[in-house]
């Protein structure tokens, strides 16, 4: 198979690619216990003849072994689903009330494990070794570092990573080099008031009144203490208190995300946040406890690995190369730089809905871009 070749190679095993994309979406799985997906996935690499290796109970690594074993590239797949209930109405929506695979990840597996076999086939000519990561816990940020823990991915000399782009084109496929999504940390506060009354309120000390001022004046950090041209984001996206209509609650919990464009903003955001709230809290009298703890780093594309990125892509016929803007989502597939270079890109998956919506679906001719895409950086790389 010669490069030009793999996009044909992709369309030929497109129905196969199809109907296994539509089996992870029915069975969706919550991050680090994708038993079922992992159970799956071994044994379409069983099928395949590749050799893998158990990552923990849920993450799985490939092996393709080349005419030599190094150099490694290895090719990255995330395979959990969110908690989310799915309003698409497909004939294959999930079977599972309350989780969905509403980021695509069904799909990331399903063109990873096309690539496994185009390369398998291919496995005597490639000049090194491919490593298959596919990875449990992307969406708690968690899933990288416990494979690296593993030590099976010591040897890796570049990482590839594809993701679904929503609303872009088939076809249309986002490739830069350098940062090109946040990096973030947690957030929780916890707010200790005083019960009371709610007809006298002044007898109390209102844990929902002083939440709700935190939450006001977090966002004046971003307003007034970023550089304009410069993308942060603190969202609080969870606030629970209270146990009925009359009492004033002594007891809130905040929480949400910090989302960060450069690493040095990081530490200034954490102390920003923790001198705002205590500032209010004192103000209000009440007591907090703030977690702002580091999740997943800046996703920063190497530089040295664009060009072979872009001569995979140019393996796709009328594939549409662009630059992505600078997206404030998160993904822990930065945290393999630790080993080696990192690359990310978007594949345009169209579809009316973005990312982590219920009725969010993609278009399934995505699927052999994705699939080609993978083959092409391997072979390329390990040329």
């Amino acid at each position: 198979m010669e490069t030009g070749g793999i996009y044909k190679d992709a369309l030929d095993c497109h129905h196969e690619t199809v109907a296994l994309r539509r089996w992870f979406h029915a069975h969706p799985e919550p991050s680090f216990q994708e038993r079922l997906t992992a159970q799956k996935i071994r044994e379409e690499l069983a099928a395949l003849g590749i050799e893998y290796a158990e990552a923990g109970e849920t993450g799985t690594i490939g092996v393709i072994r080349g005419g030599a074993s190094s150099p490694v590239a290895a090719l990255r797949a995330d395979i959990d689903a969110l908690e989310i209930t799915e309003e698409t109405g497909a004939e294959y929506c999930s079977l599972r009330p309350g989780l969905m695979h509403a980021c695509g990840h069904d799909a990331h597996i399903a063109a990873l494990l096309t690539a496994a076999k185009l390369l398998n086939r291919q496995k005597s000519r490639l000049n090194g070794t491919v490593k298959l990561i596919f990875q449990p816990a992307e969406e708690i940020g968690r899933g990288a570092k416990a494979l690296i823990d593993t030590g099976l991915l010591s040897d890796v000399n570049a990482f590839f990573g594809i993701h679904m782009g929503a609303q872009m084109p088939v076809g249309t496929v986002a490739i830069q080099a350098g940062p090109i999504m946040a990096g973030a940390n947690s957030l929780a506060i916890d707010v200790h008031g005083q019960s009371g009354h709610g007809g006298h309120p002044d007898e109390g000390i209102d844990a929902i009144a002083a939440g709700a001022a935190i939450v006001e004046g977090l966002q004046h950090i971003i307003a007034r203490e970023v550089p304009p041209r410069e993308a942060a984001v603190i969202s609080v996206c969870q606030f629970h208190a209270g146990t009925r209509d009359n009492i004033i609650a002594n007891h809130a919990r905040l929480s949400g995300t910090v989302r960060i464009t450069d690493e040095k903003r990081r530490s200034l955001m954490v102390e920003a946040i923790r001198r705002v709230a205590d500032g209010i809290s004192a103000a209000h009298r009440v007591e907090s406890q703030i977690t702002c703890e580091y999740a997943t780093p800046v996703l920063d594309n190497s530089p040295e690995l664009l060009q072979t990125v872009l001569d995979a892509a140019a393996v796709v016929p009328e594939c549409t190369v662009c630059s992505p803007e600078l997206k404030m989502g998160t993904e822990d597939f930065g945290v393999y730089r630790s080993i080696a270079p990192v690359f990310f890109v978007f594949a345009g998956s169209g579809g009316a809905y973005p990312h982590h919506h219920e009725k969010f679906d993609v278009d399934e001719n995505v699927l052999p871009v994705c699939a080609a895409l993978h083959t092409a950086f391997a072979m390329k790389f390990l040329a």
